[in-house]
């Protein structure tokens, strides 16, 4: 049944003020038509939708659930309360609730997107094939549908297929190349795997594509932290050479001339790495640079220049060392600033190998979950 004029004027009102983040201008003029139509279930849905874009995420829940109980037959109804289920962690409901959206329409490529969602977040083997299937119905039955590729790309990237995932974001983005879901999901595809630096011009047009989006703004703040914190382990790296240069000159050279000949090494080292960590940071984008000066009071991402910072007093303390031959002295806090943030590169070394070697193993296991599938025999 077409809904009547007022409600589709009122409804492209209301998605527009969502659109560009006014759930409270929304939000009345969906309530005003309820007063008069307390049964209408689109703006019931509208409604919920306006609540959970105002962050009150209860309400939503509430008002989707009234929405689906007074239109059982109507699908719009479970798949916003599936939406809001899954965005909670409530995932069983989420599970249930995209059910019946897809059994009571198959046909509407909606239903199969949020059921997508519904099995990556219940997870395992079985749920993330599950959802591969369906992510490929969604592309059939509306294959110039950006979210349908967004949607492939997460389920690629839960298999570890990240060159799948990439082509599944680049075609979503081809066929909207101002969508935020699509720039900030390959931004953080990119940052995810340790490309933070060459993720940031995709950050900077995420976070112009959607300025006010919540999500957008966490991600590219996570991904400004790993642009620093791999700017900041090549420039430890410098520093630290830097200290142990300064250390083997001081060793080599006594007196007045050893401790000239070590700062002018110690030196030149920390004056490389300073450039470099300038050179890196004018590359990055605008919005990047500005998120990394408005953390830097955080600790995660203080620590990361702190790094650079002490193992640079550590380098000028080994080139003034006044015995360099002796184990006491300016060691005693030279040694523990050299090794400390040495120590921190070994262990993020360390964890991207992991990460790594985790990613080949999950996906050779949906290799191998796949040819099993394809072998046996379907009833």
């Amino acid at each position: 049944m077409t809904p009547p004029a007022p409600l589709e004027e009122m409804a492209a009102r209301v998605r527009h003020l969502l659109a560009v983040g006014r759930p409270d201008d929304a939000a009345p003029l969906v309530e005003r038509h309820l007063a008069e139509h307390p049964d209408d279930v689109v703006a019931l849905v509208l409604l919920s939708a306006c609540r959970h874009a105002g962050g009150r995420h209860d309400e939503a829940i509430s008002v989707a659930a009234h929405a689906a109980a007074l239109a059982p037959e109507f699908p719009l109804a479970h798949r916003q309360l599936a939406a809001l289920m899954l965005e909670t962690g409530r995932i069983r409901e989420g599970l249930a609730a995209a059910h019946t959206a897809r059994e009571l329409d198959p046909e509407d490529h909606r239903n199969e997107l949020v059921m997508v969602y519904a099995l990556l977040g219940a997870g395992g083997t079985g749920n993330i094939a599950a959802a591969d299937r369906a992510v490929a119905r969604a592309r059939q039955l509306a294959p110039e549908d950006p979210m349908a590729y967004v949607a492939e790309g997460d389920v690629q990237r839960r298999m570890a297929r990240f060159g799948a995932a990439r082509t599944a974001y680049e075609r979503a983005l081809a066929l909207a190349p101002d969508d935020p879901v699509a720039l900030s999901s390959l931004a953080e595809l990119d940052a995810g795997r340790g490309y933070a630096l060459s993720a940031s011009p995709l950050l900077a047009a995420s976070l112009a594509a959607a300025p006010t989006d919540e999500s957008v703004v966490r991600m590219a703040t996570r991904s400004a932290r790993a642009a620093l914190w791999l700017i900041t382990d090549i420039a430890s790296l410098i520093a630290i050479a830097a200290s142990l240069a300064a250390l083997a000159v001081r060793a080599q050279v006594d007196g007045p001339a050893g401790v000239g000949a070590a700062v002018v090494t110690a030196g030149c080292g920390l004056a490389g790495a300073a450039a470099y960590v300038r050179w890196r940071l004018r590359a990055l984008s605008g919005p990047t640079r500005a998120l990394i000066r408005q953390n830097l009071h955080r600790p995660t991402f203080a620590l990361a220049a702190l790094r650079v910072l002490v193992t640079a007093v550590a380098a000028v303390l080994f080139a003034i060392d006044p015995d360099p031959s002796g184990a006491g002295g300016v060691k005693v806090f030279a040694m523990p600033a050299t090794s400390l943030p040495f120590i921190l590169l070994l262990l993020r070394a360390r964890n991207w190998f992991a990460r790594e070697v985790s990613w080949q193993v999950r996906r050779g296991w949906f290799s191998v979950a796949a040819r099993r599938r394809e072998a046996t025999p379907q009833d």
